[in-house]
């Protein structure tokens, strides 16, 4: 993505070679509204936040002023460009030269189609790529609501939908681009203490924590999210532990996706729960994965490996013999 951006940047330069080139060649200023027309076109393809996205919207007074405001702007550009050309072609001392007015406007007309081909603003907006500031200050509160409108379904499903229906529901909804915006959503939807989710937890946890997610590295922080998810519940932890420890493991670049080891840590270290039906000896087992968990984390982030807490020693059994 970043290579298009780059690409793309570099097609738009003939955006401004074309006016450039009419005011060189001694063009009058009657073209400038075919070049104003091919510029309103590029910031409508390249840069679709800034206009009006619906007929109704189109309707109403502040979308017509930002309109025009945006069409005065290049008016202005294009006439600075065409004076720069003129300029240019004074200290030149170049004459009128013989050339089609076509060909200006086709060199600036060829940085629409060039640039479409390269860029899909709402596909990198949704990746979280931008072209400037400005168009990332315009996609930013879209973007997230967006994100949160489309995990709405999904906190909708109750907790007795089958694992299989709520499989589906979760790929189809976080198979995006958007994918880490809409996990962000959904995650902190889940963090209210009040609400269960228990068969959306699990497939949660077990969609974050599959290797084509981590792996890329295209959705961050998935293993944090799918260990907010799953919470203090004993039995999502212990399926989230085993993967958790074979993914550091295969992929130790992705250690800054998991959660701090202190916070894995402390959890390590939670009283029992009495309510649990998990047995107090595979609740210890569960101590024990998280907190080889946190080492692992912390050695692939390049932090000093604590050392294992040393088993308690066994009590000695001491006995004594009488003689008669």
């Amino acid at each position: 993505m970043l290579t298009r951006m780059r690409l793309v940047k570099g097609a738009a330069a003939l955006l401004y070679i074309g006016p450039l080139i009419a005011g060189l060649c001694g063009f009058g200023w009657h073209m400038l509204a075919p070049f104003v027309a091919i510029f309103v076109v590029w910031l409508m393809v390249l840069r679709p936040e800034q206009w009006p996205t619906s007929p109704g919207e189109w309707l109403t007074g502040p979308a017509w002023l930002a309109a025009l405001a945006q069409i005065l702007s290049q008016v202005l550009l294009v006439g600075v460009l065409f004076g720069i050309g003129r300029g240019l072609g004074g200290l030149a001392n170049i004459g009128a030269l013989v050339v089609d007015p076509i060909l200006p406007l086709a060199v600036s007309f060829l940085s629409i189609p060039l640039c479409r081909m390269l860029w899909d603003a709402k596909e990198a907006a949704a990746q979280g790529y931008f072209l400037d500031d400005e168009a990332a200050f315009a996609h930013a509160d879209n973007a997230v609501g967006q994100a949160a409108m489309a995990v709405i379904p999904l906190l909708n499903l109750p907790d007795t939908a089958p694992d299989a229906q709520v499989t589906q529901a979760v790929a189809a909804a976080l198979d995006v681009p958007a994918s880490d915006l809409r996990l962000d959503a959904v995650t902190a939807a889940l963090a209210h203490p009040d609400r269960s989710h228990a068969a959306l937890r699990r497939a949660l946890v077990l969609w974050a924590t599959e290797p084509e997610i981590v792996a890329p590295g295209h959705v961050p922080h998935s293993m944090a999210n799918a260990f907010s998810i799953a919470g203090g519940n004993l039995d999502l932890l212990r399926l989230y532990v085993p993967r958790a420890l074979a993914l550091i493991a295969a992929f130790p670049n992705r250690a800054a996706d998991f959660p701090p080891p202190a916070r894995l840590i402390d959890a390590a270290g939670a009283d029992p729960d009495p309510d649990s039906d998990l047995p107090a000896h595979l609740q210890a087992d569960l101590s024990d994965g998280l907190r080889a968990l946190a080492r692992s984390v912390e050695a692939a982030l390049g932090g000093p490996v604590r050392p294992l807490a040393a088993p308690d020693p066994a009590p000695v059994v001491t006995t004594t013999h009488r003689t008669a």
